[in-house]
């Protein structure tokens, strides 16, 4: 039995994938499979290229031709500059084509039309190439969708953010990356139906049903109980206390209290053990029904205390409890962030991309 790193093993190796797409969730999944070893080419126009380059922070330099953004979903792939509408390029796609496994796009309708790149066209021509292609919104395909707008329209801004302000937006780009994982399962579900015989293989993933599917028990909260969830900031419907921040010294501590024996270990870590027989707050529905009296109580024991030092005794008592992180702390030398960080330098740019893997999970092998 050996214990092996993610980034030593290479499931894909041998796999040609292309990508034809843009901006965050198709070259995420083209990052996934190249991280995993597949040879990855990356098209891009030679007088645009891919949007995300120019999508730079504050302060950040427009001199180097990659930005952060760009870096953050294109590792380990070859990119060719390429304009597919010239007839160099329809040649050199045409060539492509034949030699991959894996086409990933994200083009509108009229531009699948003009590369000859139409579902029924591919499945024809090249029938043992999967065929994925990133749309926005399910019904209309067509239409522009930001990452923002598809957060509005599939319920997740309604629920983000707090009470007393309007709706926010989270800070990623969730539904790119919600996506991304649609479209890393429908490309390795299609690969193994292809070992089975299966051919002419196109899928279709959107933004808007990426994100539907991603809703989880607010959704099954909704569906059948009714409840439509409304702007709560980071607490749970249904449990409590879970979400609730305790302010400390040197930081805070967000809660995540899920069970009564759970609760009964934070009143005796807090050092009020009889707070747990209370009559507001002896069950969990009690505590959902009186969470602010709740979080006053348990914010006065827990004030004046050391962020790390109650952690650690959360810790050793089995209490649901995490430290709130700015991201230097999350990447700070020997911790789990800063294993996950991986470095590429690419040829034409003076800066070094850094950036955590997209695959973030160990491998255990038993045998050869």
């Amino acid at each position: 039995m050996r214990s092996v790193k993610s980034q030593e093993i290479f499931p894909f190796e041998g796999l040609r994938v292309l990508e034809l797409a843009s901006v965050l969730a198709g070259p995420l999944a083209g990052t996934f499979f190249a991280e995993g070893g597949a040879e990855v080419t990356k098209v891009e126009h030679p007088s645009y290229g891919d949007i995300t380059r120019n999508w730079r922070a504050a302060g950040e330099s427009s001199e180097d031709p990659i930005s952060a953004y760009y870096a953050a979903a294109n590792t380990f792939k070859k990119v060719i500059k390429m304009d597919l509408a010239s007839k160099e390029g329809r040649e050199w796609l045409e060539n492509e084509l034949e030699k991959s496994d894996v086409l990933l796009q994200n083009f509108k309708l009229k531009d699948l039309e003009k590369f000859n790149l139409t579902p029924e066209n591919i499945a024809t021509r090249f029938p043992r190439l999967v065929h994925i292609r990133l749309v926005g919104f399910e019904n209309q395909p067509e239409r522009l969708a930001y990452d923002v707008v598809v957060q509005a329209e599939t319920g997740f801004m309604h629920m983000n953010g707090s009470q007393d302000r309007p709706p926010s937006r989270l800070p990623v780009a969730l539904m790119d990356i919600l996506a991304s994982h649609q479209i890393r399962s429908a490309a390795t579900t299609c690969l193994y139906s292809r070992e089975k015989g299966v051919t002419g293989q196109y899928v279709e993933v959107s933004l808007e049903q990426s994100g539907i599917a991603a809703l989880a028990n607010q959704a099954t909260n909704y569906l059948m109980n009714g409840s439509i969830p409304s702007r709560q900031g980071s607490i749970h419907p249904n449990i409590a206390p879970y979400g609730e921040t305790l302010l400390l010294e040197g930081g805070e501590i967000v809660l995540a209290v899920g069970s009564d024996s759970q609760f009964k270990s934070l009143c005796l870590v807090l050092g009020k053990s009889d707070l747990s027989s209370d009559p507001r707050f002896i069950t969990n529905i009690n505590r959902v029904e009186n969470r602010i009296e709740l979080l006053e109580e348990l914010q006065s024991l827990a004030k004046g205390n050391n962020r790390d030092d109650l952690l650690s005794e959360f810790h050793k008592s089995k209490v649901p409890a995490g430290a709130i992180r700015a991201l230097d702390e999350v990447f700070k030398e020997n911790t789990p962030g800063h294993s996950l960080i991986i470095e590429e330098q690419i040829q034409g740019s003076s800066r070094v991309i850094r950036k955590p893997r997209t695959t973030a999970y160990s491998v255990t092998v038993f045998g050869k």
